[in-house]
């Protein structure tokens, strides 16, 4: 999924700024303790010299700039985001779901939970608290296994329904579904399923449409978008 192009952006952009830190230290001295920079001492003269042959004062330190400094480390980027979501219920269609974080799967997809009472969030996206962008997340529709799973029930959602995301600081976020489409996996606009930008607004995923008995998959995906309310 595009979810990988998210990610590389957010590290594209610490890059950035520690590549323009760079510059700047390349034109002044970095100072040790952060004031001004440190200025080498100019030879000092004989007695009785010219005093037209006296090296001239040295100029005052230049000050630096103050620069807003972000870590590029992925843990404290993780530390510095909302709280994650938790708990997923639609009360009118009896979901009610244990959430945990994922990333990437080794086929580059979104990873999923083998555990039909566990939903995943796409931990490198938005969060319901985040102000902007897609909160997604998926579950499997059935397995062998376990037979039809809670997600399954999504596809009897109706506009308005009720969602109700809570994350782990106990929030509880109210979300009001406003479309829901079966579509073709080839062709799911993943951009817009992972955009990190845009009105904050819940996406949640399954698979859904004839199922491949050859490939043993689903030809589809069934999609949700919720919005606050």
């Amino acid at each position: 999924m595009k979810g990988t192009e998210a990610a590389a952006r957010v590290i594209g952009s610490l890059v950035a700024v520690s590549a323009a830190l760079g510059l700047l230290a390349g034109c002044v001295a970095a100072p040790s303790g952060g004031g001004a920079a440190t200025v080498a001492p100019s030879a000092t003269a004989s007695p009785g010299a010219d005093p037209a042959s006296r090296p001239a004062a040295a100029a005052p330190p230049a000050s630096v700039p103050e620069i807003p400094r972000q870590s590029a480390s992925l843990e404290e980027q993780r530390r510095a985001q909302p709280p994650a979501p938790t708990r997923i219920e639609v009360p009118a269609l009896g979901i009610d779901m244990v959430v945990r974080p994922v990333g990437l799967d080794a086929q580059g997809n979104m990873a999923l939970f083998d555990d039909p009472a566990v939903a995943a969030w796409y931990q490198w996206g938005p969060a319901p608290a985040s102000g902007s962008g897609s909160t997604v997340i998926a579950a499997h529709v059935d397995s062998l296994e376990y037979a039809v799973l809670p997600f399954a029930k999504l596809r009897d959602a109706r506009p308005g329904t009720l969602v109700v995301v809570t994350d782990a600081a106990g929030t509880r976020h109210s979300f009001g579904v406003d479309s829901l489409e079966v579509i073709e996996k080839g062709v799911v606009d993943w951009d817009a399923a992972f955009d990190r930008s845009g009105a904050s607004r819940l996406t949640l995923i399954t698979c859904g449409g004839e199922f491949d008995y050859v490939n043993r998959t689903y030809l589809s995906n069934l999609v949700l978008t919720a919005t606050p309310r």
